[in-house]
């Protein structure tokens, strides 16, 4: 895992190849990334406040998402936060709003989409 920055961008995402090329084109595109394999893992990292925004996975097996997303909020954390799911959900959508998600986007998920819900998180 990188050193994290306060622009160091979380990749929560169980997909090793996904995880990886998002991982790639963040770090290509000058950011520092840090990638998490569950929500699980991601919450037991306490170096959550060095962090500009999360890419988030909805569909993990460990812990959901937007799960993993509202015991943040419980904790008092809020970090601009995108959630990738694999089909449109008007119910995720929803939720994701109640809990501040800035973003939801489908998989295939467009890059230009993606880069620019970092460059305003980043600032």
């Amino acid at each position: 895992m990188a050193k994290m920055s306060a622009s160091t961008v979380a990749v929560i995402d169980d997909d090793d190849d996904v995880g990886d090329v998002l991982g790639g084109l963040l770090e290509a595109m000058g950011y520092e990334v840090a990638t998490y394999r569950s929500g699980p893992e991601f919450l037991a990292d306490t170096r959550k406040d060095r962090l500009a925004c999360l890419i988030v996975d909805q569909n993990m097996p460990k812990m959901k998402g937007l799960d993993m997303i509202a015991q943040l909020s419980e904790l008092g954390i809020n970090i601009p936060a995108l959630l990738i799911t694999g089909a449109h959900d008007p119910e995720i959508e929803r939720r994701a709003a109640s809990l501040g998600v800035m973003t939801v986007l489908e998989k295939p998920m467009s890059h230009h989409e993606l880069l620019r819900f970092i460059s305003i998180s980043v600032g």
